[in-house]
Formats: C-alpha cells, sequence, structure tokens
C-alpha cells in the first residue's frame, strides 16, 4: 500500500505491514502521523525496518498517537521515564508470560497500542508472533457467533502473572498489592473497534479466567475453544528481529505471542503503550438482523 510518506508491503492476509522506507528518528509531520494511523487500522500491526532511534525519539513517536500510558505494574522500567518499559531476557527461571495475550486487558480501559524496538536479540530464536482478531471472529461459526453476542469475561491480573511472581521472594505480597489495585475487570466477549467498526475477538488465555453468564463447567470449554481458535496460524504473522526493529501493535484487535526457544540468551527490548478506551460491543448491523 503506497502512502505519501512510505509504503507499508503486506506479508500475511490478515495483518502485518512492512515499512522500510521512513526515519522515525526525525520529528513527523501531521501528514505522516495520519498516515501511519490509517496503515494501523488497516494492517493491525505494523514492523518499522532498520531504525536507529533513542530513547528520547521512542517516547516522541508514541505521544504522535495519544496519551503515554503509566508505568507497567510488573515490568521494570526506565528511571529517566518510567512510561519507558524494559523487557528483558537472561534464561529467567520458571518464566511463565510466554502465553499469547492482548496487553493488560485486566485494566478498565486497556492500552490502544504498544511501540516496541528491540534494542538486543539473540542469535536466533525470540520472534514474537502476531494474531489478527478481526480474522478470528470472522472464521467463527455462525451459531457460535450468536452465543458470545451478549457475553462478558473475567479478566485478571494474578492469572497472568500470579505464578511468575510467586516464585519470587515475597511474591504473594505483591500479588495480593497487585489485586488490589486492579480488581478483576469485566469485559465483552466481543470488541467493536471505536475507529473501523469492525469486531474482533476478545479473550486472551493470559488474563481472561471466566465467562459470566455461564457455568464454571460451561465457561472453561468455550474459553478453551475460543482460545484455540484464536491461536490457529492461520491467523498469524511472525516476525523475526532485527536489532532496530520497531513493532507497533493495535491491542484492540490483536493478540500476541513472544517466543521464549532463546534459552539463556539476552534479549532486550523497550515498550511504551498508549493509553487506550473501555471496550465495548456493538453488534454489526447483519448480525442484529440474523
Amino acid at each position: 500500500m503506497k502512502f505519501k510518506h512510505f509504503t507499508a508491503t503486506r506479508r500475511s492476509p490478515h495483518l502485518g505491514g512492512f515499512i522500510d522506507d521512513i526515519d522515525l528518528s526525525q520529528p513527523l509531520s501531521q501528514e505522516a502521523v495520519s498516515e501511519i494511523r490509517s496503515a494501523l487500522l488497516e494492517f493491525g500491526v505494523l514492523f518499522f525496518r532498520k531504525q536507529s532511534i533513542s530513547e528520547s525519539d521512542h517516547l516522541r513517536f508514541a505521544a504522535y498517537f495519544g496519551e503515554l500510558d503509566e508505568p507497567h505494574p510488573v515490568f521494570d522500567c526506565k528511571d529517566e521515564d518510567p512510561r519507558l518499559t524494559v523487557i528483558e531476557s537472561k534464561g529467567r527461571a520458571g518464566d511463565s508470560e510466554h502465553q499469547w495475550h492482548t496487553d493488560v486487558t485486566y485494566q478498565e480501559a486497556p492500552s490502544m497500542g504498544s511501540i516496541l524496538i528491540a534494542r538486543k536479540i539473540p542469535g536466533a530464536g525470540g520472534d514474537t508472533l502476531f494474531a489478527s482478531m478481526y480474522a478470528a471472529y470472522d472464521k467463527l461459526s455462525k451459531p457460535i457467533r450468536n452465543l458470545l453476542h451478549e457475553l462478558t469475561a473475567q479478566h485478571s491480573i494474578e492469572r497472568g502473572w500470579g505464578t511468575a511472581l510467586r516464585l519470587k521472594p515475597g511474591g504473594e505480597q505483591r500479588v495480593q498489592k497487585l489485586k488490589e489495585a486492579f480488581p478483576l475487570m469485566t469485559h465483552p466477549v466481543l470488541r467493536t473497534h471505536p475507529e473501523t467498526g469492525r469486531t474482533s475477538l476478545y479473550v486472551n488465555e493470559y488474563y481472561t479466567q471466566r465467562i459470566n453468564e455461564l457455568s464454571e463447567l460451561e465457561s472453561d470449554a468455550l474459553l478453551r475453544l475460543l482460545f484455540r481458535h484464536s491461536q490457529l496460524p492461520d491467523f498469524q504473522i511472525r516476525h523475526t528481529w532485527q536489532t532496530g526493529d520497531i513493532a507497533f501493535w493495535d491491542n484492540r484487535c490483536t493478540q500476541h505471542y513472544a517466543s521464549h526457544d532463546y534459552g539463556a540468551e539476552h534479549r532486550l527490548m523497550n515498550r511504551v503503550t498508549i493509553v487506550g478506551d473501555r471496550p465495548f460491543y456493538n453488534p454489526p448491523s447483519f448480525e442484529k438482523a440474523a
């Protein structure tokens, strides 16, 4: 897809635009920012390659697209600006965070998008996979889609981070503090994108623990089906990082998975997230008619 300021090349049927011909170390015009937003809405995740940006460049670029989110409650962050998250792996024991997820769905207003840069990558491995939840919804059968229309689900920070944190000294106390700061949050099982109007599946195996309107047995069975369905390779793209690569994904319609296949090698990423809004669901008119 040709834009005035860059070209976005599609590499997967459902998501993923690769961009090589824009320099994010320089301030961008409002027109360029608008084109990047349009590309994000089209592709779900954008990969800017061959970038050499500073931490301040990273923060400036993210701020073009909205208010920057508060520091992540678990990951480390930069002392100079805590909105810059540090995601670092050196063979962590008991690491349980490598599951498919949409970022921070345990919050009332999960982030709109995340911008991640590779600072140091392993010699091999450490890819990130992304999946389109538009495609996941579209490929559900009509009876299952109809079932999901009025359902809501609980999202829990403890489900996602509890196991890993409890392996560390003082972990139980930390988990309890996180549960107090982030009580169980309910979101619709289907989500309407506030800009495109498209419907996406909005449950993920890392944070979603229960469908409210169903019995525990029914909820467990349906969530297992939805988790497995959302993770089908049919909906995915896999990115093999190079140092300086930047991924900008739309948390409102994608999931991602960080592959932990590189043993004790060093992987260092920095991430900035953008404040989002509370998920809602408005059935499309053709679904209402059905």
